[in-house]
């Protein structure tokens, strides 16, 4: 395909369940620039992409979630998750590895984050 990864991370036609928070750092975790063409990634990419997608939702999990509102969990507990995001909602943060401001960019009707350095 043509389309940019992070898009087509975020069509369910293509991918379920992904929303735009694991999208982004998934992305990140992968060192993958959400501008990417989909075929322009090798099969090591898809691979290293797809294990931290699953980490990140079994983390997420473990962590309560990752709602950035006043989520409680039935035993009333919040969500920490969000906590440890390294890119997601960080625009303008240095990013937690190399220092370089987080970036956010349009894409598909939401915001892309990524570090500049770190993804490509």
């Amino acid at each position: 395909r043509k389309t940019e990864i992070k898009p087509a991370l975020m069509n369910a036609h293509i991918v379920v369940g992904i929303g735009n928070i694991y999208a982004n750092e998934a992305l990140f975790l992968s060192g993958i620039d959400p501008r990417r063409p989909c075929h322009s990634l090798s099969l090591n990419d898809y691979q290293g992409l797809s294990m931290h997608i699953q980490n990140l939702l079994q983390r997420s999990i473990a962590q309560g979630g990752t709602t950035l509102r006043d989520f409680i969990s039935p035993e009333g507990r919040p969500g920490y998750f969000q906590q440890t995001l390294n890119v997601y909602g960080r625009s303008g943060e240095p990013c937690r590895v190399c220092g370089t401001p987080i970036e956010a960019i349009p894409q598909a009707q939401r915001r892309s984050f990524y570090c500049p350095v770190c993804q490509t």
